[in-house]
C-alpha cells in the first residue's frame, strides 16, 4: 500500500505521533510518503493565531517538522494558483478564522477582523490543496493521514483527498495522553466515529480494572492531578460557597468556547450563540434568573496566542447583567468543582465539566451537540423546539455516575488508539512500545470505521459498584491513588536524525502548541 502522510505544522507531540504511524506503515512493507510546507506559504494558522513572523514561525516549524525525523520521500508544499471556488475556501478556512480571533457568536462571523484573516489564509491553503493533489497523484497514493484536518491547511490536505476520492485518516493528541486519536475521512472535531462508540458501549458494564482507571481519571480531575491533558484550568481555586439564595433548585450553568467548531456541520444548531440557547431553557422550563450562576470559563482570561478571550467574556457578562445573573468572571479563582457539587442541575455546551457533573450524579443538560450526547448520562437539546417537544426529565443519578463512568472509559481506552504502545510521559514527551498492529489503521481506512481499542466489557454491573461508591461519597482521593502496573513491552526509538537532536530540549524550554 502506497500512504502519505502530512502534517504542515510543527506542533509537539503531533509531528513525532505521524512519524511513529508513518513507522508502523513502513516496517509492515508498505511505501511511505511525506508533504510537509517548507515557509511555502503566506500565512497560517500558526501565524495567525501566535502573531508571529514569517521568518520566525516558519524556522521553527521547518528545523521542527517532519524533514528533522526523515528526508526520504519528502515533497513539499509549492505556493501556486488554483482553480478551488472563493465559495469553498470561505469554508475550509472558516474554523481558523473564528479561533484565530476567538469569536463567540455566528453572529462575528462577518466582522471585519474575522473577514480579513480568513482571505490572507485563502491563498495559503489554495496553495496546499493543490501541492497535495499533485502530490497523490504524482505518488500513486492509495491513502493519507493527516494531523487534524480542521485547520486552513490541514484543511487543505484533507479536502484534495475528498476531491480525489481516496481515503483519509486525521490524527490527533488524545485528551488523556495515551495512544493516538485517529478519526476516519473527518477532521478531529467529528463526532459520529465517538459516537458510534459510546453508543456501542453505553449499556456494557465495565470491568474491574476499567472502572478503576475511569474513576482514576475522575479523581485526579478534582484534585487536579491531570497533568497529561492538554490545558488544565481553575488551578488552586478558592473555597466557593453557593453565591445566592433563592427557592428551586440550583442551577450552574457552565459555559465553554466553541469558535474551532465553527461551519462544522455535526456541531450546528439553531442558536445563533449560547446565550439564545440559554434563554430558551429557563423560558421553556420555567427558571428563574435568582437560581442561576453563571460561572465563565477561565480560559477566556488567558490568552491562546495573541488571542484574547473578551468577545466570550463581554459576550457572557452583557448577558448575564441584562437578566439579573449572578456571574462569577473568569479571572475569579472560585472553585468550579465546589459549584458542581452545590449544584442541581449543571448546563454545558460542549465542555469536558461535564464529567465532574456526571461523576457526582447531577443532572446534566447540554445546549448543543457534544462528545457525550449519546453517553445516556446528560440530556441533549439542540433546538427550542425538541426542548418543548421531549421535557425536562429527572435522572438517577445513580445512573449518571454509572454512565460517565462508561463514557471516561470509551474515551480514555476505546476510542483512542495504540494505547498500551504510545504512553505520555509528559503533555510533549511520548515513549513507543513494540506491538502495535499497522492491521488497525489500514481497516480504518478501508471500512471507514473505528474499532473500540480495548473491547472487553464485563457481563455483570457489580464489578463497576466499589468505584461507584467512591463516586457516590466524593472519595476523589481514594480514586485518584489507584496504582496500575505498566505492561512490560520492549521500546521503540522514535527520534528525530541527528543533527535535530537538539529540538525537543530546546523547545522543551518554551510554551507548547498554540500558547507560543
Amino acid at each position: 500500500m502506497r500512504v502519505g502522510f502530512a502534517n504542515i505544522f510543527s506542533f509537539r507531540p503531533h509531528v513525532e505521533h505521524l512519524y511513529y504511524l508513518s513507522e508502523l506503515f513502513r516496517k509492515a512493507g508498505h511505501e511511505v510518503f511525506f508533504l510537509t510546507c517548507d515557509a511555502a506559504v503566506s500565512n497560517c494558522y500558526a501565524r495567525e493565531i501566535k502573531g508571529s513572523s514569517r521568518l520566525k514561525e516558519c524556522s521553527k516549524c521547518m528545523v521542527g517538522g517532519v524533514r528533522s525525523f526523515t528526508g526520504h520521500n519528502v515533497t513539499p508544499v509549492k505556493n501556486q494558483g488554483s482553480d478551488i471556488s472563493d465559495a469553498v475556501l470561505e469554508k475550509l478556512v472558516l474554523s481558523s478564522s473564528c479561533t484565530a480571533t476567538r469569536t463567540e457568536s455566528e453572529a462575528e462571523w462577518s466582522d471585519p477582523e474575522v473577514v480579513a484573516i480568513r482571505e490572507t489564509l485563502k491563498g495559503p491553503t489554495a496553495s496546499v490543496y493543490e501541492s497535495a493533489r499533485h502530490w497523490i497523484r504524482d505518488n500513486k497514493l492509495e491513502a493519507v493521514i493527516c494531523f487534524n484536518g480542521r485547520m486552513d491547511l490541514t484543511r487543505g490536505v484533507t479536502y484534495a483527498c475528498e476531491s480525489i476520492g481516496i481515503p483519509f485518516v486525521t490524527h490527533e493528541r488524545t485528551w488523556f495522553g495515551d495512544g493516538i486519536q485517529l478519526i476516519p475521512n473527518a477532521n478531529c472535531l467529528s463526532l459520529k466515529g465517538l459516537g458510534d462508540l459510546v453508543s456501542e458501549f453505553d449499556d456494557k458494564p465495565l470491568l474491574a480494572h476499567q472502572a478503576r482507571y475511569a474513576g482514576k481519571l475522575i479523581g485526579e480531575r478534582f484534585l487536579q492531578r491531570n497533568s497529561l491533558e492538554w490545558r488544565v484550568y481553575n488551578r488552586n481555586p478558592d473555597p466557593a460557597p453557593w453565591p445566592v439564595k433563592a427557592e428551586g433548585k440550583r442551577i450552574l450553568v457552565v459555559p465553554s468556547s466553541k469558535n474551532e467548531f465553527a461551519g462544522h456541520d455535526e456541531w450546528i444548531t439553531s442558536w445563533k450563540d449560547n446565550t439564545q440557547a440559554l434563554d430558551d431553557f429557563f423560558e421553556v422550563f420555567n427558571i428563574k434568573p435568582e437560581q442561576v450562576v453563571l460561572r465563565c470559563h477561565p480560559n477566556w482570561a488567558e490568552n491562546i496566542g495573541k488571542a484574547q478571550g473578551n468577545r466570550s467574556l463581554e459576550l457572557y457578562r452583557n448577558w448575564a447583567k441584562k437578566r439579573g445573573i449572578h456571574l462569577i468572571s473568569s479571572e475569579e479563582k472560585a472553585s468550579t468543582y465546589d459549584l458542581i457539587q452545590q449544584a442541581d442541575t449543571v448546563i454545558l455546551n460542549g465542555g469536558s465539566s461535564s464529567v465532574e457533573a456526571g461523576a457526582c450524579g447531577k443532572q446534566v443538560v447540554c445546549l448543543g451537540p457534544s462528545t457525550y450526547q449519546e453517553a445516556g448520562f446528560v440530556q441533549v437539546f439542540k433546538s427550542r423546539h425538541e426542548m418543548e417537544d421531549r421535557g425536562l426529565l429527572e435522572l438517577d443519578p445513580a445512573l449518571i455516575r454509572r454512565k460517565t463512568l462508561r463514557f471516561l472509559y470509551v474515551r480514555s481506552h476505546r476510542f483512542p488508539q495504540f494505547v498500551d504502545y504510545v504512553k505520555a510521559i509528559e503533555t510533549t514527551r511520548y515513549r513507543y512500545c513494540e506491538g502495535a498492529e499497522v492491521d488497525r489503521v489500514i481497516s480504518m481506512l478501508n471500512t471507514g470505521r473505528i474499532s473500540a481499542d480495548d473491547p472487553k466489557f464485563s457481563d455483570s454491573e457489580k464489578e463497576e459498584e466499589a468505584v461507584l461508591d467512591l463516586l457516590k461519597t466524593s472519595d476523589w482521593g481514594a480514586l485518584a491513588d489507584y496504582r496500575f502496573p505498566d505492561k512490560e513491552l520492549p521500546e521503540i526509538n522514535i527520534r528525530r536524525r541527528f543533527a535535530f537532536r537538539w529540538v525537543d530540549s530546546v523547545r522543551a524550554w518554551f510554551a507548547r502548541g498554540d500558547r507560543g
